[in-house]
């Protein structure tokens, strides 16, 4: 172990590393697994001393930033092929590739490998073996694809996306055509000016029948010389909040021909006669496919949020923990001994770990998804896919309004020193507000969720492979129990937790149905639908997916193979439960499950204790999933624990060369006094 992990530098951290009640390194194993923290060392050694990896420029035009991020990324593919990794399994790896490069560099992870693994999942998931060509050719670098679904008019709205692909028979084409400006695909990474290929999904029309939404690989480029083909209008979306280095672009189609084999066909097929051909029962079992196979840039995405979350708690945890104001007896304390401080931290660092081993499960179902989707004639793909879609429109929205929240208050947290740019925490929220609307603005596609839970409600057979919805079987049998705990170890029993959220989500349930039912009559359908999301399908979803996630913590807790990782993953399991639970108690009270203020008293009792209990343990578990200092990158939070030295020394340097003034880190510190705190 001690040669897996070093032990990090002493300074002003070692108080509370040493009042851990675990050990960081054996919990740093239990999750990334031995193999993955010894291919996770490599590459980290291998991007310290790599000279496109060390610190740039601070004032980079939007086309260095672009050009930077893409040597970036085609450096970083290199690193990662040079790695052995047999040992260690394929979604281990790609959950640490992605994480490593979005914590190190979010502009070229859209490059690599985010825009990469879109294309060729997409061509995995949704295409068969006259689509090799194109996946080979990707793999090899010798084409660059994207994967475009957004148009300017429409993006959560998929139904009403207006790109169309019409079949020409007398030619063996499909003819794609954009009909006007709010029909341009946008916002696809590397489409303004690398992409030789897109995914282009598409309203399929033959002899004058609309077949749907289908997919297409589609040539764009000349790979050679990177110019459009002629039928092809590329442009550029322009700077953004955040990840400047991703050149998102959009594309408009002119009549543009290609061939037909192009057609993504694993679900649907049209032949050289034009007669459209499907092995599904329904057309909706193969839009439910493409849902499931387009999940996966979802399930990225969850991840993503808790990649940029953990990042910022690290920051945080850190600074608070050297940071001391005020205290008895003219002895200043760190502010992390104080309550407010606590509370405001961590339940996002326990939402770090519940997020984490979510992400990483649906990750591998998903995974699993796409490998099974190249059997054929396999009934059960459709409904699978659904739920995985539902699941990922849920979860999603969930983790990106976490940690966007997280982030901000982690933010706050290091006070003034915070708004530094050099604290790093201004540019991990600016990259992680662009996840509350990549792949699905928020509100609308948790929206998923409720629908397909209404449909369950409604009686109708909803195949669930993952189990999902099981428990909703018995909502008559739990919506008569009733809130018994009386103490605050009761308070915090794992059953007593689960048991409440499925009470919770099977009231909701009744309850939206109720009120959609009511104003249908009124209002019809449509209207009915918006008119209950407020406190209705909002609810619902968010509380369904967070049970989700509490029953995948603890299938993980299970496998915890030291007592101690156990204990404390439970208290974070708690924590997480309790916090959130703590929002829907006007719904606990509403529907009679809770009966008296004591049970109020006893979860705001509890969540301060857990925060209390786990306060010892904070550094510890950031300690766990931190990135090392080189990625980190933040003067507050590095590993040693030496705020102020560092603080001391960037502003001053920053003063000088304001001046067009060099001075070493010598001069700095016969400057400043070194003991003055900043």
């Amino acid at each position: 172990m001690s040669q897996l992990l070093q032990n990090f530098a002493q300074g002003p951290l070692d108080y509370y590393r040493k009042q851990a009640s675990f050990d960081w390194k054996k919990m740093k194993v239990f999750i990334d697994t031995q193999e993955g923290v010894k291919f996770q060392n490599n590459l980290y050694e291998k991007l310290q001393i790599h000279p496109e990896f060390q610190k740039n420029p601070p004032l980079e035009t939007l086309n260095e930033k672009r050009s930077t991020a893409t040597r970036q990324a085609l450096a970083y593919a290199n690193i990662v092929k040079s790695l052995t990794t047999s040992e260690i399994t394929t979604t281990k790896k790609e959950d640490i590739i992605l994480r490593t490069i979005l914590q190190l560099s979010p502009s070229a992870a859209f490059k690599y490998p985010g825009t990469k693994r879109l294309f060729t999942s997409a061509l995995q998931s949704q295409g068969t073996n006259r689509h090799h060509k194109f996946l080979q050719e990707a793999e090899s670098g010798k084409i660059y694809g994207c994967f475009c679904m957004t148009e300017i008019g429409h993006g959560s709205d998929t139904k009403n996306l207006r790109t169309t692909a019409t079949y020409d028979k007398d030619k063996d084409e499909f003819v794609v055509n954009t009909p006007d400006f709010q029909a341009a695909k946008c916002w696809a990474a590397g489409l303004a000016e690398l992409a030789t290929h897109a995914i282009v999904y598409a309203q399929l029309y033959i002899n004058g029948d609309h077949w749907g939404l289908h997919g297409f690989v589609v040539p764009i480029r000349n790979p050679g010389t990177l110019l459009p083909y002629e039928g092809v209008i590329l442009g550029d979306m322009g700077e953004k909040v955040g990840v400047n280095g991703a050149d998102n672009g959009f594309l408009i189609f002119d009549k543009y021909r290609f061939p037909r084999e192009n057609l993504l066909n694993r679900f649907a097929d049209v032949t050289p006669k034009g007669n459209y051909v499907t092995s599904a029962a329904d057309q909706k079992d193969v839009r439910g496919a493409i849902l499931g196979a387009l999940s996966i840039a979802r399930v990225t995405v969850t991840g993503k949020s808790e990649f940029y979350g953990t990042k910022a708690l690290t920051i945080a945890v850190r600074y608070v923990a050297v940071r001391r104001q005020f205290g008895p007896k003219n002895q200043e304390v760190s502010i992390l001994e104080y309550q407010s401080m606590q509370y405001r931290l961590l339940p996002y660092l326990a939402a770090a770990y519940v997020v984490r081993f979510f992400s990483t499960y649906l990750d591998e179902v998903t995974q699993e998804f796409v490998k099974d989707s190249k059997k054929q004639n396999d009934p059960s793909l459709a409904r699978r896919g659904m739920e995985i879609h539902v699941i990922s429109a849920g979860a999603k929205p969930v983790s990106g309004w976490t940690f966007r929240d997280a982030i901000q208050e982690c933010r706050e947290a290091c006070g003034g020193h915070g708004y530094l740019k050099a604290s790093g925490i201004g540019d991990i929220r600016n990259d992680q507000d662009s996840v509350n609307t990549y792949e699905g603005e928020n509100h609308v596609l948790i929206q998923q969720v409720s629908n397909w839970l209404l449909k369950i409600q409604n009686g109708d057979k909803v195949s669930t492979y993952l189990k999902s919805t099981d428990f909703i079987s018995n909502a008559s049998k739990i919506l008569k129990t009733k809130f018994n705990a009386s103490s605050l170890d009761e308070v915090c029993k794992v059953e007593n937790i689960i048991d409440t959220y499925q009470w919770l989500v099977c009231y909701l349930l009744r309850e939206t149905k109720q009120k959609f039912d009511v104003l249908k009559q009124r209002e019809g359908s449509f209207w009915a639908k918006s008119n209950t999301q407020i406190f209705y399908c909002k609810n619902l979803s968010i509380a369904f997916v967070q049970h989700l996630f509490l029953q995948r913590m603890l299938t993980v807790i299970d496998t915890a193979p030291d007592v101690n990782i156990r204990n404390v993953l439970l208290k974070l399991f708690s924590l997480y439960g309790l916090y959130n639970i703590e929002k829907f108690l006007p719904s606990l009270f509403g529907g009679g499950y809770v009966q008296n203020y004591k049970a109020t008293n006893l979860v705001h009792e509890a969540v301060l204790k857990l925060c209390k209990d786990l306060k010892n343990d904070a550094v510890a578990l950031v300690d766990a999933i931190a990135p090392p200092d080189f990625v980190l990158d933040s003067i507050l939070g590095e590993s040693d624990g030496q705020v102020y030295q560092r603080l001391q020394t960037a502003l001053v340097r920053s003063s000088y060369e304001e001046n067009g003034l060099k001075c070493s880190g010598e001069a700095v510190s016969n400057i400043i006094d070194p003991r003055n705190k900043l």
